[in-house]
């Protein structure tokens, strides 16, 4: 019995030497094919634009696993200025390098005998990536697809996963005029899932770069802007390629400013905004579409969120006008392709402060639980063609009680800005105002019960006009200061109060024994000034139609 088994640990033993003997064998043999044909296949399946180097390839066939060292992908300059010389140049260049590139399960004797790639898992460790795109190069050879290129080295291709963990990359485009934008992205995370290039998955619609699922994650991005008045901090952005859906945690404008010191910096007047949107999500968003530089959006949507500008009405104005520089005119403006469908929004906290230049008060006003829709937002000519109009419909609550709801139409491609505006604004004390009248305009209201305010205007970039309706009673105000009438002479403020409560103010529309005042308020916009100033204006100027009296003018 001992002898049997000494006999079958003999033939085990040898067999375990042979099977060892054959795979060391086997491993060195064919990791140096293996090693000549990755450098090969680059070179050719690129026309020699691009080189293949790295360090030591471990190859064990046993456990079908392969682990390259030190990878770096790298263009030939000398190649690529003569592909644009030939006209045969792409527009996109890469160079990348990582530490290792590990492959698992790899089916390694498919690959020699076969051709073939199949493999349980790709990762590559701390990719560097750097992307060249130059809007000058032309490509003008007829394009095979990148199933065919390959098929000539490699017929069949299937990766279970690719994982690119740590990913920094930076993309840089070169423009026609040969300035360059760079944008550059650390911790970004990219996973691929059944990753399969064959004659049928090149059809397969339900694919994204011929992978049934493909993520990506960034945790953070910060951005600095052009004017460095601003940091842009994008959290936790996540995008699903076959769901075609992006969500964001969180974007925030944040200024790098404390507000003297951004006044400082800004010299003349203009806004300085403080911004954070939460939960944003967007459905509808394409890869195709993202590599193209087009934003397409079916749907999206952002839930809470803070918008707060202030303005120092004590600085210069800037130098010449803000003609073209209304909201509809901006997108058309807009080198970047945009349409979103749909953009609903809640939840959003809205201020703005101005301070004024005489007293060096600040002047509040504040729309809580601010939200709304917008619908048909777009520069493309052929969706404009087919629906010119851009509505927003909004809400919120004016300071603490006033219901507001306006609806903005704007005139999509329109040269000189037309757009319409209607609202409502209903139940809300007028002493809730003061924030903002008592600093800026120097009155105070004392009591103002508003039940209800309607207006309907219409305009462009030049003036506004429209009817605006104002039901109110018990109207009475303070002034502030001692003023002068149009005669020059001075006037106390207490008594300009008794006078302007006394004959001056409408105290309450209607009348009891009289009709509706209806004001048809019209404005000619100063052209320093901006869309939102014009739409106030006019909707002021019909407030003091309603509520001053004829006599109003010679008394204040």
């Amino acid at each position: 019995m001992k002898k049997f088994w000494k006999i079958i640990l003999t033939v085990a033993a040898i067999l375990a030497a042979i099977v060892l003997g054959t795979a060391w064998y086997l491993n060195n043999h064919w990791k140096g094919i293996m090693d000549k044909q990755l450098r090969r296949y680059v070179s050719e399946g690129s026309d020699s634009l691009y080189t293949l180097a790295y360090g030591d390839i471990s190859l064990n066939l046993l456990t079908g696993s392969v682990s390259i060292k030190n990878v770096a992908l790298l263009p030939d300059s000398a190649v690529y200025n003569r592909l644009v010389a030939e006209s045969r140049a792409p527009q996109m260049i890469y160079n990348a390098k990582m530490s290792y590139v590990r492959v698992s399960g790899l089916k390694i004797w498919k690959y020699f005998i076969g051709k073939e790639v199949d493999a349980s898992g790709f990762t590559m460790e701390d990719p560097e990536i750097t992307v060249v795109q130059d809007l000058r190069s032309r490509d003008t050879t007829p394009q095979k697809s990148f199933y065919a290129a390959m098929n000539q080295l490699i017929h069949n291709f299937r990766i279970g996963r690719i994982d690119l963990a740590n990913t920094r990359l930076s993309y840089v485009q070169i423009r026609e005029d040969s300035s360059r934008k760079i944008t550059k992205l650390d911790n970004l995370d990219v996973r691929l899932r059944d990753l399969q290039i064959d004659s049928m998955t090149e059809k397969d619609l339900s694919r994204v770069l011929y992978a049934q699922n493909f993520d990506v994650s960034l945790e953070k991005w910060d951005y600095r802007t052009p004017d460095s008045l601003y940091w842009l901090h994008v959290n936790n952005i996540s995008y699903n390629a076959i769901e075609k859906a992006l969500s964001v945690e969180n974007v925030q404008l944040e200024p790098r400013y404390k507000k003297a010191d951004f006044d400082k910096k800004i010299v003349t007047q203009n806004d300085r905004f403080e911004l954070a949107f939460n939960h944003i999500k967007a459905e509808g968003v394409t890869l195709q579409n993202l590599l193209r530089q087009t934003i397409f959006i079916r749907t999206a949507s952002i839930d809470g969120g803070e918008l707060h500008a202030y303005r120092n009405r004590a600085l210069p104005y800037p130098p010449g006008d803000k003609y073209g520089g209304f909201p509809n005119q901006l997108l058309d403006k807009l080198q970047l392709p945009l349409t979103i469908d749909t953009l609903k929004a809640q939840g959003v906290h809205i201020s703005y402060t101005e301070l004024h230049p005489q007293t060096g008060e600040a002047g509040r006003i504040e729309f809580h639980q601010a939200g709304g829709t917008f619908t048909n937002i777009t520069n493309q000519d052929s969706l404009i063609e087919r629906n010119h109009h851009c509505i927003a419909d909004l809400h919120a609550v004016l300071m603490r009680t006033g219901k507001l709801r306006a609806r903005f139409d704007f005139e999509l491609g329109s040269k000189t800005g037309v757009f319409g505006v209607s609202g409502q604004l209903r139940g809300m004390d007028g002493r809730e105002m003061n924030p903002a009248t008592r600093p800026l305009g120097e009155v105070a209201i004392r009591s103002a019960n508003i039940r209800e305010m309607d207006f309907n205007l219409k305009g462009n970039e030049r003036s506004c006009s429209g009817t605006l309706r104002l039901l109110y009673s018990d109207l009475k105000i303070d002034f502030l200061k001692d003023m002068e009438n149009a005669k020059g002479k001075k006037r106390k403020k207490g008594l300009v109060s008794f006078i302007a409560n006394l004959m001056a103010l409408h105290n309450e529309n209607p009348p009891p024994d009289g009709p509706v005042r209806i004001a048809k308020p019209r404005f000619t916009r100063d052209p320093k000034k901006s869309f939102f100033n014009l739409v106030w204006k006019t909707i002021f100027t019909g407030i003091k139609e309603t509520v001053l009296t004829d006599a109003a003018a010679g008394l204040m």
